[in-house]
């Protein structure tokens, strides 16, 4: 009797943990397929990409199979054991199947993860290729080599994925699409702890520096020569480099160690401790710029690339920010992962704090309907961004799509099935997620 009390309570708990309480009338037959017509349909936005030219893409790598394993997939290739892919990518005296033999095993023991899962998912969906192995990588290379000799790269955004506006985190502004918006990093003037990026900045902004005022000026400059071409936001990705914590540092602290800096002797480099009230000052000084100018900072929390200090971007680091600079609007990227929970909190609670769901859905798909489920239930959905591709081929910008479009839906399925939303109420979500919240936030129209 016990075990089968026991079994019961196990059974159940999925359905209780996953349960609504119910608020609108369960929905009318075929919502489901409703919902998922409607997603699938729309256009949408993509808050964040970093996009490769067709010329860059092909100084980075030969135009074979290699270009699906771009970006992401090598991470966990590498997190298998592989080398650098970064020799083979580039050789083009390699053959495909040699290249192959080298990937294989990497490729058999990290393919269930769902960096390689989007990377399956292009080659199914964009060349019909329905498997990567050693059959199939000499097809797939040439189906791809064949694309790229048209207009490969805008055709995928615009006929394929029916992306709207994109959002390019990058200067190459050669894709000649309209639907192109651009965001200004500024981390390089933040991140300083040597006199030689102090004078590189200055060089760059064809500025003699000397003094903090000068330094300030030149920052001052890179952005108004970024604000004539009509970028639409601040991004900062400093999380990879440093802790997300940035202190209200005076004047008089920032110029003595400025100081400092530019009398030490060529070739010394400051620890974090040393530097770090100058990087705050130079922080605030960035956000100064985007309040004046009424711009939206992107700022990279949680998840890195390989091998770095996940602390770092815990979003809670920036809850000082939030407080001084109210009417600067935060959009904190990557879902936080693995940080969700203090996400939910933060964007419920600062009027100034957006979430976007950028790289999540290839990070983790479980992750992001999780916490879709919880957000959806905590924040005004007019705060939530629910696609940015965040990769450098468009191949797998289009999988994450799919990714995420098949999430966005389940979630709102289940929503509207417990009774919590209506079908209606679902539909203008959607809308919302993946279009207007983002051209009301970005002002792209």
């Amino acid at each position: 009797m016990k075990t089968i009390y026991l079994f019961f309570i196990l059974f159940a708990i999925p359905f209780v943990a996953r349960a609504q309480v119910q608020i609108r009338p369960l929905p009318s037959s075929g919502f489901e397929q409703r919902i998922s017509a409607f997603v699938n349909d729309m256009t949408v936005v993509d808050t964040h990409e970093h996009l490769m030219s067709q010329p860059k893409l092909k100084q980075r790598t030969t135009l074979d199979f290699m270009v699906l394993l771009q970006h992401y997939s090598s991470c966990d290739l590498q997190s298998a054991g592989s080398p650098s892919l970064s020799t083979i990518r580039e050789d083009s005296l390699m053959s495909i199947r040699e290249k192959w033999e080298i990937i294989r095993p990497f490729w058999e023991d990290s393919k269930n993860t769902a960096y390689n899962r989007a990377t399956l998912l292009a080659a199914d969906k964009l060349f019909g290729i329905n498997d990567i192995n050693e059959s199939t990588v000499e097809l797939l290379s040439e189906k791809i080599s064949k694309a790229y000799q048209t207009n490969w790269i805008n055709h995928v955004i615009e006929d394929i994925c029916k992306i709207d506006y994109l959002i390019q985190d990058s200067e190459d502004r050669s894709f000649g699409t309209d639907g192109f918006r651009y965001v200004l990093r500024l981390d390089d003037f933040i991140y300083i702890n040597s006199k030689e990026k102090i004078i590189s900045m200055g060089q760059q902004q064809n500025r003699k520096i000397e003094t903090l005022d000068d330094f300030v000026g030149a920052l001052e400059s890179a952005f108004t020569e970024a604000r004539i071409k009509g970028i639409v936001g601040i991004k900062s990705a400093i999380a990879y480099d440093r802790i997300l914590n940035f202190e209200n540092s005076s004047r008089e602290s920032a110029e003595k160690i400025f100081e400092e800096i530019m009398n030490s002797t060529d070739g010394t480099y400051f620890s974090l401790e040393e530097v770090k009230p100058f990087q705050d000052f130079m922080m605030h000084r960035v956000l100064d710029l985007a309040r004046d100018n009424k711009l939206p900072v992107q700022i990279h929390t949680g998840l890195h690339l390989n091998e770095n200090i996940i602390e770092n971007s815990k979003p809670t680091h920036l809850v000082n920010l939030f407080f001084e600079y109210p009417d600067v609007n935060f959009v904190l990227f990557h879902g936080s992962y693995p940080y969700g929970g203090e996400l939910s909190t933060l964007a419920k609670n600062f009027r100034n704090v957006y979430i976007d769901m950028c790289w999540l859905y290839v990070i983790s798909p479980s992750y992001s309907e999780r916490y879709l489920h919880e957000w959806l239930e905590t924040v005004p959905a007019s705060k939530i961004m629910g696609f940015g591709g965040d990769y450098l081929n468009v191949e797998n910008a289009y999988a994450h799509l799919l990714m995420g479009k098949q999430v966005v839906t389940k979630v709102l399925t289940d929503k509207v099935k417990d009774g919590y939303l209506s079908e209606s109420e679902a539909k203008d979500i959607a809308q919302m997620i993946l279009h207007d919240n983002a051209v009301k936030l970005f002002n792209l129209e």
